[in-house]
């Protein structure tokens, strides 16, 4: 291999890893954009999963999440005796930021027709709703199916059926205690994650008490140790991380004008904007007299600091087009 052929390899190696890791600097002049992995930079995700309105959620589940300001997706059955048991709780008392519900069907009582699930799934979502008002219709929900019950409807059907209702299946079950058995077990799913740079999660029932248990020293043991990674680990929603992945693997950013005053993008997705319209996080290089930058999308600006010659900020796909200038001076 020539010298210029060896000094070309080597560009196109940097070039690719800068994209790979996110990180724009080493990327062709200003406005070179990377869509990061995962939302804010973070290194890793983590899903905090939840079934069958258990007593304990209401009890202990949730009170802790909103306590450390993490989130937690719930598995609710709104026709179950644990919901109506508390009912009011569920509908006007939990709901607050970070504590998303999900569906489990009606009644948890399994289907055997089509027309059974269409109505366990309908009845379920109708039930969210109402303990949502504010929130858009529709919009993408989480579906979790229910286990130990009959489940007789072709995947076929139950998937044209998810469609309909704008649900999306969550990952396989996985859970203590039926798949870990110790807190060590737990915690090491935190370290795969950090270690692989993808999602991880754990799906609970009690916790401290009720059905299926976590004991209450597992589960906080794991929170803590999520809560220590907080600067590396997107704790977040399954309907987020499903958004994030969905709308960076079809992105694209288009550099409109690349100026000594201004840069204009476009980002774009292939997804739906009707249902994936979560913010993606960007670094895009800048002139490296830019100290600080005033990005602004759609009518809304944040000032951001720039670092290392990019400022990073979060912009939704199929939007308008996003402006960045100097502010404050360069």
């Amino acid at each position: 291999m020539t010298r210029s052929s060896t000094v070309s390899a080597v560009a196109v190696f940097l070039l690719a890893l800068a994209f790979s890791t996110g990180d724009a600097a080493a990327a062709d002049g200003p406005g070179a954009t990377a869509v990061l992995k995962w939302k804010d930079g973070k290194k890793a995700v983590f899903l905090l999963m939840f079934d069958d309105s258990a007593p304990t959620d209401v009890k202990t589940v949730i009170p802790e999440l909103k306590k450390r300001g993490m989130a937690g997706t719930f598995y609710v059955v709104p026709g179950g005796g644990p919901f109506k048991a508390a009912q009011k709780a569920w509908e006007t008392e939990l709901p607050g930021p970070g504590i998303v519900y999900a569906n489990h069907t009606f009644t948890h009582k399994g289907t055997t027709t089509p027309e059974q699930l269409d109505e366990e799934l309908a009845k379920c979502n109708d039930g969210i709703a109402k303990c949502f008002p504010g929130l858009k219709q529709p919009r993408l929900i989480s579906f979790g199916k229910p286990g130990g019950v009959p489940w007789t409807v072709p995947k076929e059907q139950v998937d044209a059926a998810l469609a309909k209702h704008h649900l999306i299946d969550r990952p396989p079950f996985k859970g203590y205690p039926i798949n870990y058995k110790t807190t060590e077990a737990m915690l090491a799913l935190v370290d795969t994650a950090l270690a692989k740079g993808e999602m991880e999660y754990n799906v609970f029932h009690g916790v401290g008490g009720d059905w299926l248990v976590t004991p209450t020293e597992v589960f906080t043991a794991l929170l803590d140790k999520l809560e220590a990674h907080k600067d590396d680990l997107w704790v977040t929603d399954t309907i987020s991380w499903h958004q994030y992945t969905a709308e960076r693997k079809s992105a694209e950013v288009k550099v409109l004008e690349a100026g000594k005053d201004r840069i204009r993008l476009r980002l774009t997705s292939k997804e739906d904007p009707a249902f994936y319209d979560l913010p993606l996080t960007l670094s895009t290089q800048v002139p490296p007299e830019w100290k600080q930058c005033r990005v602004t999308q759609g009518g809304k600006s944040t000032t951001v600091p720039t670092a290392g010659g990019t400022v990073r900020f979060s912009a939704v796909p199929g939007a308008e087009e996003i402006s960045i200038q100097p502010a404050g001076g360069k």
